[in-house]
């Protein structure tokens, strides 16, 4: 049995997480949630202008985790960086063809940046599972180098994320 919390994170049509509390002599408690319907943190001026944009394009006050991370963060990701108005799954047709890096590098650091906060909120010392059809269909995405940095980019707690292990489900 797992020494600690377990996260559960996975983006597809939207971002759904959960946790799994280690119970002795009884396995676990899955627990809910609907973090994904929190405010994603954007944080440097050129990730602020790509909120300013989703939220023009979308018509959407709120951009989420939900928004960010999915596929069709995807879409508004490609839109912002290159001008293309492609479907999710044209983009990571492109990832898979090496081509767009900048796409890519940023949706691996959007997705190592959700993963971090969940695996701190929750204190996944048991391990942080992604799920969902994002990474599970673009595993480059965990692999790239920006995913990462991002999930060990915390001043105070670096220590403790280097130490959560990070799995991918892809069936």
């Amino acid at each position: 049995m797992a020494e600690g919390t377990i996260g559960v994170i996975g983006a597809g049509t939207a971002l759904g997480k959960a946790i799994l509390v280690p119970v002795p002599g009884h396995g676990f408690l899955a627990l809910p949630s609907e973090g994904g319907h929190a405010l994603f943190p954007f944080v440097s001026p050129r990730e602020i202008a790509f909120q300013d944009f989703y939220r023009e394009k979308s018509g959407l006050a709120h951009i989420t985790g939900n928004l960010v991370v999915s596929g069709r963060g995807l879409h508004y990701l490609q839109w912002f960086l290159t001008g293309e108005d492609l479907t999710p799954r044209e983009v990571t047709t492109r990832f898979a063809e090496g081509q767009k890096p900048e796409t890519l590098a940023w949706a691996a650091r959007f997705y190592g940046r959700v993963c971090r906060d969940y695996a701190l909120e929750v204190l996944a010392r048991g391990g942080l599972y992604i799920a969902g059809g994002v990474a599970a269909r673009n595993p480059e995405i965990l692999t790239h180098a920006d995913f990462r940095h991002e999930f060990l980019n915390s001043p105070t707690m670096g220590h403790i994320l280097a130490k959560i292990p990070v799995f991918l489900i892809d069936d």
